[in-house]
């Protein structure tokens, strides 16, 4: 319909309605070209295929299996597309099993990093593009309450 109506927690109970249109941001003419689908990440329907690009953002640390959807991303890309990865890996064992964390572990007794465990399950189907980067973003918890987060993100190329 080109709008989105939600709600904006301000404090207990009290919440305000909020519309969105496609209009005011000046995108009436992409109504046609999106589709929205809500899904399991690490169990995808055979028909979500063919992306030029997937965003994964603050998802990764979110999975009951990020591992598993990692390992099969690279079937939904097409070659040379892109997947990006935006995330502030803070791995909670209410999202995400200890013993499924990809990083912020240690291994062999060593420091092993989320962004090092992108590379060991990525590095088959893609490549890096650039160094990863710390993005800023809020969140509105209430009116008056923001949770302010860094966001590593990085940006991986499916190889041909």
């Amino acid at each position: 319909s080109g709008q989105l109506r939600y709600t904006l927690a301000d404090e207990g109970d009290l919440v305000s309605y909020k519309t969105r249109t496609l209009a005011e941001l000046g995108l009436q003419d992409t109504l046609a070209h999106v589709e929205f689908f809500q899904g399991d990440a690490c169990n995808l329907k055979p028909q979500f295929t063919d992306y030029d690009l997937v965003l994964a953002a603050n998802l990764i640390d979110r999975l009951y299996d990020p591992a598993r959807f990692l390992d099969t991303i690279h079937e939904r890309i097409v070659a040379n597309g892109l997947l990006v990865i935006a995330s502030p890996y803070t791995w909670l064992e209410e999202h995400t099993p200890h013993s499924a964390w990809i990083g912020g572990i240690k291994k062999d007794g060593e420091s092993w990093t989320t962004l090092d465990g992108l590379h060991a399950h990525l590095g088959t189907h893609f490549e890096p593009v650039g160094e990863p980067i710390d993005v800023p973003f809020v969140i509105r918890e209430t009116r008056r309450k923001f949770q302010h987060t860094l966001s590593q993100l990085t940006i991986w190329r499916r190889r041909g």
